[in-house]
């Protein structure tokens, strides 16, 4: 039950420059030690509820200037819960959508900006929302000075293999969802490791669960 702590990267060009920080990252440098690494102009790339979280937090931070979340689909399609959506605009959080970033510019080794590129919706795709497609001739720069980017976290299950538990393609353990037992005998999975990013309630029911289970 190790969770999904693993950020996905944006693979774009000038992604390892300084002022870029996963959002998992940003939010356990603050909760847990009290530190904030937003400056400036902030940038939030992603739509889910770690996006949400990350803005806010940032916003209430001294030396920070403005917050803006930059989402590839549009608002009815994100992933956070609406009202929390809701409350972060009201706090000051603005909210653009329908772009998605193409390449990091830097000056000096630190981040300037980010030039995206504005989307249209196509079809619709294996998440029941519709896919985001680019639109040639859209792109733009927005200046930023702290980017926190939040596209989706995975388990860190590279060392998995080598204890002999399967793994599935998506990078999650692969379990018996009745008993919630690995292919591995004595050795059960629950919470993040097994469905990929869920709510901490999630994770805890499926924990009385697989205590049920080992019992039996």
């Amino acid at each position: 039950a190790m969770g999904a702590h693993k950020s996905r990267k944006l693979n774009i060009e000038g992604e390892d420059i300084g002022g870029i920080h996963p959002a998992i990252n940003y939010l356990k440098d603050y909760n847990l030690r009290g530190r904030s690494s937003a400056t400036g102009r902030v940038g939030v790339i992603g739509g889910g509820d770690s996006a949400v979280d990350a803005a806010r937090v940032a916003l209430r931070q001294p030396g920070v200037q403005s917050v803006t979340i930059l989402y590839r689909r549009t608002r009815q399609e994100m992933p956070a819960l609406a009202g929390e959506v809701d409350a972060a605009i009201a706090e000051g959080v603005k909210l653009e959508t329908l772009v998605s970033p193409l390449k990091i510019l830097s000056r000096d080794g630190k981040l300037h900006g980010v030039t995206f590129i504005r989307n249209q919706l196509g079809d619709v795709d294996a998440s029941g929302r519709r896919n985001s497609v680019p639109v040639p001739g859209t792109e733009f720069t927005a200046e930023f000075d702290t980017l926190i980017v939040t596209i989706g976290d995975l388990p860190d299950v590279d060392y998995i293999s080598s204890m002999g538990i399967e793994v599935t393609p998506r990078g999650t353990i692969r379990f018996d969802k009745e008993t919630l037992h690995t292919n591995r005998h004595g050795v059960f999975a629950g919470g993040d490791v097994v469905t990929g990013p869920n709510t901490v309630v999630q994770a805890i029911a499926t924990g009385k669960r697989a205590a049920s289970m080992i019992d039996r």
